[in-house]
C-alpha cells in the first residue's frame, strides 16, 4: 500500500528475446555499462548482498542493497542515488524488475520505482532515465548495440 505521501513510477516494455537473454541484460556488468549510463552493475545478486551501479573512477552512481532475488523472474533493490548533490540527500527508494515470457521468443519487462517521500529528485530524475535507459536495453538485446542518443 502507497501512502499519501508516497509516490511510484511504472514502466512495462517488450523485448523480442527470451527472458533468460532479458535477465543477462539486466545483471551482466558488461552489458549494464552499455545501456545504463556508462555504469557496470557489481552484485553478487544474493539476497541481503550489496549492489552498486558502478562508472568510471570506481564511482557509485547508485548503490543498495538486494531484498529478492529470483533469477529469470524478479529482482527488488533499495535504490540509494549518488549521480548528484540533490538525490544524495533523498531516502533510499525501491526498485522492482519483473520479468515474464510474453510468447515464445519474447519478455514483458515491468518495473516498478517506488518508496519514494514525494516528488523527490530521485523520483523526477528516474522517469526521466527510465524510459530511456530501458530502451536502449531493448535495442541492446535484440540488436547488439545500446541507442546512440549522440
Amino acid at each position: 500500500m502507497v501512502s499519501k505521501n508516497q509516490v511510484q513510477y511504472g514502466y512495462e516494455i517488450y523485448i523480442g528475446a527470451p527472458v533468460e537473454r532479458v535477465w543477462q541484460g539486466l545483471t551482466d556488468g558488461v552489458l549494464t555499462r552499455q545501456y545504463v549510463y556508462g555504469a557496470r552493475l557489481q552484485s553478487t545478486l544474493e539476497k541481503g548482498s550489496a549492489f552498486a551501479f558502478v562508472a568510471d573512477g570506481d564511482f557509485k552512481v547508485v548503490d543498495g542493497e538486494v531484498i529478492d532475488v529470483e533469477p529469470n523472474r524478479r529482482l527488488a533493490l533499495t535504490w540509494q542515488a549518488h549521480w548528484d548533490a540533490a538525490v544524495s540527500k533523498d531516502r533510499a527508494s525501491r526498485v522492482t524488475y519483473e520479468l515474464s515470457s510474453a510468447g515464445a521468443h519474447a519478455t514483458k519487462l515491468r518495473v516498478l520505482h517506488d518508496e519514494f517521500e514525494g516528488e523527490t529528485a530521485t523520483y523526477k530524475g528516474s522517469v526521466e532515465g527510465w524510459p530511456l535507459m530501458l530502451s536502449s536495453l531493448k535495442t541492446l538485446i535484440e540488436s547488439g548495440k545500446p541507442l546512440e542518443m549522440k
